[in-house]
């Protein structure tokens, strides 16, 4: 096994590759929350012209927020192939050479996926298209990690006295990343078929633990919501249907359950596992999850204002990518390792009086 060495150049456009596709989440975000996802019709170019050559007088109303999206997701493709080029060139693990190619191929999937969207008019792409770019954030976390020095100085653990208690914390925390991920899944489809407000009180349901479940519940429930005031600035509450209605609900389940799953699993670490590594991820975690039931009441209450509704998306995704940190960071360190390559060997060496 080849030592491996840090390499702080590749490291630093890890991170950057990271930071850059979260903040490609948050505009995507307010493309969804301000209704853009078809302010520019045309894909590659934007209304005909050359996207990089589109003139600022024209980046107004929604177009602004969807050309934007658009030039962020272009700065990550181009992190990317820096990424490729920095491993082939300073790498030495060929697995880690290949995760990058990995990371370009899906930005190359994201970006179709992007201009299906635009070219066919598809809405049914658009919550493909938010939950791959989830899983797209998760792999650049990933390999912030592997690229570190923390990574190279971690000890292996997996043949101590902690090693059965660190298999359990890997499978609570592949458990928490599946959960959490299930979550974001329900959330993009909430919000691409709009049924964020589609229940628009807290914590009670039009009134009741459990929300509308038959036609006439359903009828007085739009007759409720054509009576609620609205504000300057609001959502005007329109008419839903049961589906929308419950696939809220739904969310709302969701989110109970992730919290349960995310306050075991960082007891979990803060009892067992105080490591360097893992303390951190793991009240970080704690505190996102505070911020992010916070940002979904505001959500609700304030009828989705586009900032704090794209904020709820970006920390969903902070959440997911500090739980893949967790997980990656726990894998080294409990998981076995392979043996060091034996030495070459080579003609004996003869004493110089012999």
């Amino acid at each position: 096994m080849t030592q491996t060495r840090y390499s702080p150049v590749f490291h630093v456009v890890a991170l950057l590759t990271s930071a850059a596709t979260l903040v490609l989440i948050g505009v995507g975000g307010l493309v969804t929350s301000h209704g853009a996802g078809m302010s520019v019709p045309d894909w590659p170019n934007s209304y005909g012209y050359n996207m990089f050559l589109f003139p600022p007088r024209l980046w107004i109303g929604g177009v602004f927020y969807e050309h934007s999206h658009r030039l962020m997701a272009t700065a990550v493709g181009m992190l990317a192939i820096t990424l490729v080029v920095l491993a082939f060139l300073k790498e030495s693990r060929r697995w880690v050479r290949h995760f990058t190619v990995a990371i370009l191929a899906g930005v190359i999937i994201q970006g179709v996926l992007g201009g299906l969207r635009v070219i066919l008019k598809e809405i049914d792409l658009a919550p493909i298209h938010a939950c791959v770019a989830q899983a797209f954030f998760c792999t650049t976390a990933a390999l912030a990690v592997i690229t570190s020095r923390w990574w190279i100085d971690a000890p292996d653990l997996s043949h101590s006295s902690h090693g059965d208690a660190g298999r359990a914390l890997l499978r609570a925390t592949a458990v928490v990343i599946g959960l959490i991920y299930l979550q974001l899944i329900v959330g993009a489809w909430m919000r691409h078929f709009g049924a964020g407000l589609a229940i628009p009180d807290l914590p009670l349901a039009y009134g009741h633990l459990l929300p509308p479940m038959t036609d006439a519940q359903l009828k007085a429930a739009n007759h409720a919501r054509a009576w609620m005031p609205v504000e300057a600035g609001q959502t005007p509450l329109g008419r839903v249907t049961l589906g929308q209605i419950w696939l809220h609900f739904g969310h709302r389940m969701g989110a109970l359950l992730v919290t349960l799953a995310i306050v075991v699993l960082a007891s979990m670490v803060l009892r067992k596992h105080r490591r360097s590594g893992l303390v951190f991820p793991a009240i970080s975690l704690l505190a996102l999850l505070v911020t992010q039931l916070t940002l979904g009441v505001l959500t609700v209450l304030l009828r989705k204002p586009a900032d704090i509704s794209s904020l709820h998306v970006a920390c969903g995704a902070l959440m997911l990518g500090t739980t893949a940190v967790l997980w990656v960071r726990s894998a080294r360190l409990y998981s076995p390792r392979p043996a060091p390559a034996p030495p070459a060997r080579g003609f004996p060496v003869i004493p110089a009086h012999a």
